[in-house]
């Protein structure tokens, strides 16, 4: 389809099309004329072809094909009826154009109406190229594939595979007398080669899918039988056994092993209960009893006479009660975490001369690691915190903490989750079509005799879905189910690419929307480490960006109408294979055509499903579309430097101005200031602006702002204006107010090629400078010339160059000041970075499943040195100047390939820089502080997807103020598949946190194959994991 393959299917029965109107044969079909056949512009062939005098309508039959428009429609059976001018298509319905592939078992479409209705669907929708391909009078975006295509055969094996050519003995007559007397037996002394019958391959060793037996062309993407998803907790209760010691540390402490182990100890059990679950995810309700035993042991400053005097021992019980979340990482591993209340029956010695206030009644906190060693039996650890919730309990701030070590047992057992959306088998496939009636004289035998099971008086054998499951571990339950998929799943995908992310993130912290950082600055600045990447740039402050251009999808019926197609329930992947990780089930769906040609999917209500597990649901009312993003209108933010915290926003419907205008407004509520009556964002009244902030009471127009831009293009001008307006209050505005933009236009210049002119205006405009953070300029009004463009290679070396020069009026506050400086400034600034691989790897069973299992793209072991050269020379009105000129670099290695469960992937950076500056800046914003600088940065497998990623930058020059301090720091967990993302950030330095979610979009040559999980009945988990026969 339009350069993508279609995979072989598997073997399967013989289709038996369902008719729509006869179901004569061809015998019965006479002549049409040409009033009767099809409209001409249909170019139509058949195995037979006639009118069928007794339906009245044209019947084509066997391996029907219909060519219309650069698109093709292949059937087994196609009637026409020219009164009402409708086709009717059935059995084995595939439809291609382009990039678009449709398959179903029935379709019937009126030409008088344009519309109809499609029966048992699935098919690849690329928005990309959907302009072309749905328009018949344009152009596909690519050619047909022939009907003979067979795809390049990929090795479809999990694991190394090698491929070699055994030699045969030179043929002798002996031998050629065997092969014609014995050609399939013996004779293996005198032909020296193994019989005709192959040897029983070992099943363990050897599992691939079906073989392709027709051109890919030619066959129909059957929904593959698979297996059901392992039951990894059947067990509903616990029961726990716990043993530890009390440590002397604050709680952060507890996590990195960092305090005195005090000479308390514990003892006692606990009970547990799963609430609900939800996939990996589970609520549950915990209890524990527990016997303290403390020794004599030095107490603290607090509540005794003699502070630091011993306390005696002490005998007392603690029970705990609460509520907690648990997370299945691997199916013999989980994390959990619990909050709740503890009861001790005493005082605690140490919690009394400790701590300055205590209570036998504090808040309750557990951090909870387990492994399985049987299904049955697990060894687990947990960090066992007491405290009062920041003084909520008696005002207490700090209570205890202590590591305990049990063993757990699980008992009890649930039905195990189900979600499924009936997705039935097209005609053609294994369980497709309906079932056809019996003869009559077949009915009166079985009602008269019975069934053969009647007879012999034994039911029909069920499979026991628990046979042999049950005695497995669940890690082993899901190895043997991901090898039977293997075996029995023929991906027809191949030339997978990954493109692009759709991104849903919300982060939060000190930093306001204002805090701009372009991605060229990234790019063309000093080398550091990915991990250390800005939090505030552009990209990374939107809540939604990126989209899914190629989706798959699935669906009982589909209705088509004029603008386009609707179904009350449909399912989406963005995951070119099957089981995909990742897809979601919606309903009330439209597919609308724009004037354009762009097709945009609504659905009404829809949820996500991770790995055939956890079902999250998403916005209603969701639009996909073409080169827009998800839209999101409400808006939950923190700003701590311009709003005191947290507020609220709303998008509102953006505002047409002109023709090519673009108006979009934000209102604003700021919670945190109604909340606490006092803002601490502005200078106070008659002070220099350069002042820092100071508290004073909130008016009613410090609880409202706004955020609005503009942007539109007029006469080859590209015109872009932001207005940040945090507070509306007259004696907070001019504070409270921060603006900038830009025009643009790109041209060519003689001998320097394209480049781009752009004029800019700030007000109150914040950036970011190393050690010393966030600077402001107040004002700012000039124009400046750039351009990005690559250089020749060097050898392996490959270079980009990006320059810019500019001029302009500044306000800044000084350096060493906090008054304002206006002066005039030119700037020159040149970057190049360079990269040289010194080494690079193989990726790992290119081409399969696996290769992509934990990643989107395949990952490739090497070492590259990434550089960077800039030179920065800055003018200055008042005569002064501040000229640079930096160096940075380092190598980048990467280890692994990402398809183990632990440890295959690890990616280390080191980078370093220095600086040689002549003169400095008048102003805070530009002055160059770090003159050197070391960055490290690591990305690690820990276990399955789950993968930890941090890097930290220090300030290394010796003769700085900043010496050693921290100039960039982050750390991120992330939950890493091939088609989606789950990702926990935090940056200390820039005091941002958020979470993040990702749905990958691929390009692939190819169908796939139906993805909605389909188990045929009587698949039993048993069954499943049985090896095919090769």
């Amino acid at each position: 389809m339009g350069g993508h393959a279609v995979a072989a299917e598997q073997p399967t029965t013989a289709p038996s099309p369902a008719a729509p109107a006869s179901e004569g044969g061809p015998s019965g079909l006479i002549e049409a004329t040409p009033a009767q056949r099809p409209p001409i512009e249909i170019e139509l062939s058949a195995d037979d072809q006639g009118f069928d005098l007794l339906a009245n309508r044209f019947v084509a039959t066997g391996n029907v094909k219909v060519i219309l428009a650069g698109g093709r429609l292949l059937a087994d059976r196609l009637e026409y009826e020219s009164a009402t001018r409708t086709i009717f298509a059935s059995g084995r319905v595939r439809f291609q154009r382009g990039n678009q592939y449709l398959q179903a078992s029935k379709l019937r479409y009126s030409l008088i109406e344009n519309s109809g209705e499609i029966d048992e669907v699935y098919g690849v929708l690329d928005l990309d190229s959907a302009a072309l391909d749905l328009n018949p009078s344009q152009p596909p975006s690519a050619p047909l594939l022939p009907l003979s295509y067979w795809a390049t055969p990929v090795a479809p094996f999990n694991g190394d595979v090698s491929f070699g050519v055994a030699e045969l003995p030179d043929a002798d007559a002996t031998v050629g007398e065997a092969l014609e007397t014995s050609p399939l037996s013996g004779g293996s002394e005198a032909i020296g080669v193994p019989a005709g019958t192959p040897e029983r391959l070992p099943a363990d060793d050897w599992e691939m899918p079906p073989v392709a037996l027709s051109p890919q062309a030619q066959t129909m993407a059957c929904p593959p039988p698979l297996p059901p998803v392992p039951n990894w907790r059947p067990y509903p209760w616990a029961a726990t056994v716990w043993g530890g010691q009390m440590i002397d540390a604050n709680f952060g402490d507890t996590f990195l092993f960092n305090g005195r182990m005090r000479p308390e100890y514990l003892w006692g059990v606990g009970l547990n209960k799963r609430l609900l679950r939800a996939g990996p995810l589970a609520l549950e309700f915990d209890s524990n009893a527990l016997l303290h035993h403390a020794y004599e042991q030095q107490g603290g400053e607090f509540n005794q006479d003699v502070p630091y005097a011993n306390t005696p021992a002490q005998t007392f019980g603690e029970f705990t009660w609460s509520f907690g979340v648990r997370a299945w990482l691997q199916p013999w591993l989980s994390l959990a975490f619990f909050e709740g209340v503890s009861l001790n029956t005493n005082v605690s010695n140490y919690e009394k001369t400790f701590r300055e206030n205590y209570t036998t009644f504090l808040n309750y906190l557990g951090f909870e690691v387990e492994a399985l060693i049987k299904p049955e039996w697990s060894i687990v650890g947990r960090i066992h915190h007491r405290s009062g919730a920041y003084g909520t309990y008696s005002g207490v701030s700090e209570g205890s903490n202590a590591y305990l070590v049990g063993m757990r047992y699980r008992f009890g057992s649930s039905p195990p989750p189900r979600f499924s959306v009936a997705m039935e088998p097209p005609d053609g496939c294994p369980g497709g079509g309906q079932p056809q009636p019996k003869p009559l004289s077949e009915q009166l035998n079985q009602v008269a005799l019975g069934s053969a099971e009647q007879a012999t008086g034994t039911p029909a054998e069920v499979p026991d879905a628990a046979s042999n499951s049950n005695a497995l571990s669940p890690g082993q339950q899901e190895a043997l189910r991901r090898k039977a998929i293997a075996a029995a799943v023929d991906q027809r995908v191949s030339n997978l690419q990954f493109q692009q992310s759709l991104t849903v993130r919300r982060q939060a912290g000190n930093a306001g929307d204002d805090v701009n950082i372009s991605g060229r600055e990234v790019t063309y600045g000093s080398v550091r480490p990915w991990q250390l990447n800005p939090l505030t740039t552009k990209e990374n402050r939107k809540f939604v960006s990126g989209m899914i251009s190629r989706w798959r999808i699935q669906a009982n019926r589909l209705t088509v109408t004029p603008n386009g197609w609707q179904a009350d329930r449909a399912a989406f992947t963005n995951d070119p294979y099957t089981p995909a990780q990742s897809w979601v089930d919606a309903s009330g769906v439209v597919a609308r055509q724009e004037p354009n040609g762009d097709l945009v999917l609504q659905a009404k209500s829809n949820q996500l499903i991770l790995e055939d597990r956890l079902p999250i649901p998403l916005q209603r009312n969701q639009r996909f579309e073409k080169d827009r993003e998800v839209e999101n209108r409400w808006v939950m933010a923190v700003d701590s430097e311009d709003r005191d915290g947290f507020y609220l926003g709303y998008n509102l419907k953006p505002l047409e101005v002109g023709k090519r205008g673009t108006l979009n407004l934000q209102p604003q509520f700021m919670v945190r200031r109604a909340l606490d009556g006092t803002t601490s964002s502005y200078v106070l009244p008659g002070k220099p602006i350069g002042s820092s902030p100071k508290s004073q009471p909130t008016r009613i127009g410090d609880l409202f702002g706004l955020l609005a831009r503009f942007d539109t293009r007029v006469l080859g001008l590209n015109i872009d204006v932001v207005g940040d307006f945090s507070t509306f209050d007259p004696s907070n505005f001019a504070n409270g107010t921060r603006s900038w933009g830009d025009i643009s236009r790109s041209f060519r210049l003689p001998w320097i090629g394209r480049t781009t002119a752009r004029g800019f205006a700030a007000y109150r405009y914040r950036v970011w400078n190393g050690s010393l953070g966030e600077q402001d300029v107040y004002s700012a009004l000039g124009a400046s010339l750039e351009q990005t463009r690559d250089l020749p290679n060097l050898g392996k070396i490959t270079n980009k160059l990006f320059w810019r020069a500019g001029f302009g009026n500044f306000q800044g506050t000084e350096f060493k000041t906090v008054n304002l400086a206006e002066l005039w400034r030119a700037n020159v600034y040149g970057s190049i970075n360079s990269r040289l691989p010194l080494w690079s790897g193989k990726p790992r069973n290119p081409g399969t499943e696996l290769a992509t299992r934990f990643s989107p793209t395949p990952i490739v072991p090497g070492l590259a040195i990434n550089t960077n050269l800039n030179m920065n020379l800055a003018y200055y009105g008042d005569g002064t100047s501040q000229q640079a000129f930096s160096i940075s670099g380092g190598p980048t290695l990467t280890l692994g390939h990402l398809q183990k469960n632990f440890f295959d992937y690890t990616q280390v950076t080191v980078t370093g820089g220095g600086t040689l500056r002549q003169g400095v800046s008048p102003f805070s914003f530009d002055r160059i502080v770090d003159l050197s600088t070391i960055g490290l940065g690591l990305t690690q497998q820990l276990v399955g997807p789950l993968i930890l990623s941090g890097g930290i930058g220090v300030n290394s020059d010796p003769n700085s103020e900043f010496f050693g301090d921290v100039v960039d720091s982050y750390v991120e967990l992330r939950w890493q598949r091939r088609a989606y993302e789950l990702a926990v950030y935090y940056s200390p330095y820039q005091g941002i946190g958020g979470v993040r979610v990702k749905l990958n979009d691929f390009n692939f040559r190819g169908t796939g194959v139906p993805f909605v999980p389909y188990t045929p009945p009587g698949l039993a988990q048993d069954q499943a994991i049985q090896r095919r026969g090769f």
